[in-house]
């Protein structure tokens, strides 16, 4: 018996939807503050509903037995929740931004870059950021 092995070809990404990662990089570049803030972000929830509500709140029992602090507890799904939001924030608010008052993607289309190639360019950046 002999197994059929089919060649794939490696995931291409279009050129030109990299050179709207390209310059989403740019822009951020003099906007840095901006990407500093994901990091600020969950710990300030962690500070808040981790050691604030965490002081009314006593230790948790896992399903092993052990007991863990409130903090310790919440951590992972604020880390979570808060790479949710900025997934979220930078594909629907500044996609927004972008298509309604910069005129960002007006100037896009004017070059050889496709509306497609648009659309996978922002989804990438969103998905890096």
């Amino acid at each position: 018996m002999s197994v059929l092995t089919r060649r794939t070809a490696p995931l291409r990404v279009p050129t030109r939807s990299m050179h709207m990662v390209e310059r989403n990089v740019m822009a951020y570049r003099h906007n840095w503050i901006v990407i500093l803030s994901g990091f600020f972000e969950p710990v300030l929830y962690l500070l808040g509903i981790g050691f604030g509500l965490g002081s009314l709140v006593p230790a948790v029992s896992t399903g092993g037995g052990h007991t863990v602090s409130y903090a310790m507890f919440v951590a992972p799904a604020l880390m979570a929740t808060s790479a949710m939001n900025g997934a979220v924030y930078e594909s629907t608010s500044n996609f927004f931004y972008k298509l309604r008052y910069a005129k960002t993607f007006e100037a896009v289309i004017q070059t050889p870059v496709g509306v497609e190639d648009a659309a996978l360019g922002e989804v990438i950046w969103a998905v890096m950021r």
